[in-house]
């Protein structure tokens, strides 16, 4: 359960990062906003970015699929430990009724110790490692995938923009280890592994055409 919560903490890390980096410093510009070549600071809205060689467009689609994905993952795992919490809660004399965000909150800094203390059922502990194998949906494939699919659809394809979605990237992993209090589980590696390689080989595809 806990290693199944800790890599939605990660994949909602990469794409806010990822989104933060499109209006910070002029790294990644705003995709709501169109920049010719040879003009200096000069922005008109709109839906495309504009680079040296080619027009870059934003995939508003594929951006829209891959959260609505998470977000309905996400409301069942918000439910689910709401859920463990309260039934927890009954035992321990803590606090009832927080919601996920809130329990968030409280436990900033040390979810891996709240995770940790958690009691979980049987069919519940199945579920979570059912979601973090290998074919699962928060396991190291399907996750690294989103995420590498995420930063191309925000930049539109551009490569120019490649460094800083790596930075982007590497910024959520380490919200998400501050979050945690801790070392991240391996799994989380190695999903932070698998999503740089990706973005590295579509940096050297670029170069290469």
């Amino acid at each position: 359960m806990s290693i199944n919560s800790v890599t939605t903490s990660i994949q909602s890390g990469i794409t806010n990062a990822a989104d933060n980096a499109t209006t910070r410093n002029g790294s990644v510009y705003d995709t709501t906003q169109k920049v010719s070549a040879g003009e200096a600071a000069v922005y008109e809205k709109s839906d495309q970015i504009a680079s040296t060689n080619a027009t870059y467009t934003r995939d508003t689609t594929a951006l829209s699929k891959i959260s609505e994905q998470v977000e309905t993952k996400l409301a069942s795992l918000r439910a689910t430990v709401e859920n463990l919490f309260s039934m927890q809660g009954v035992k321990t004399g803590e606090a009832q009724g927080l919601s996920y965000d809130q329990i968030m909150e409280k436990y900033n800094g040390k979810l891996k110790e709240f995770y940790q203390s958690l009691e979980v059922d049987e069919a519940t502990r199945l579920n979570a490692q059912q979601e973090i194998s290998e074919d699962g949906f928060w396991g190291v494939k399907q996750t690294s995938t989103r995420a590498i699919e995420y930063a191309k659809a925000l930049s539109g394809g551009d490569p120019s923009k490649i460094a800083s979605l790596r930075n982007a990237i590497e910024e959520g992993y380490k919200a998400a280890e501050e979050a945690w209090g801790g070392e991240l589980p391996e799994i989380c590696k190695q999903t932070q592994e698998a999503t740089l390689k990706g973005i590295d080989e579509w940096a050297k595809t670029a170069n290469q055409t």
